[in-house]
């Protein structure tokens, strides 16, 4: 299953990509020092081991987006948790 981005790419040049070999940028937090420091993610079978040094690192944009989304929802949450809390009040 290709990535909108890579559909996108794909559909310009006609040309078909494999979403694997699409490299993305991604700098984690570093982790606290109770926390493992490295990110675990899974996409269809294929494991990773995103380090979280504070550092840019290249991972597949599969995983990128799998990190993303992760980071969006968290905030999500956080944002949603914060608006029950006052709600309570």
């Amino acid at each position: 299953m290709a990535t909108k981005k890579t559909e996108e790419v794909a559909e310009k040049t006609g040309i078909e990509m494999d979403p694997w070999q699409d490299m993305v940028e991604i700098t984690l937090p570093r982790h606290p020092k109770n926390e493992q420091n490295f990110q675990f993610v899974a996409v269809n079978d294929r494991r990773f081991q995103v380090p979280r040094s504070g550092k840019p690192v290249m991972v597949p944009r599969p995983v990128y987006e799998v990190l993303m989304n992760s980071a969006e929802l968290r905030d999500y949450a956080a944002d949603r948790k914060g608006e029950l809390a006052d709600e309570s009040k």
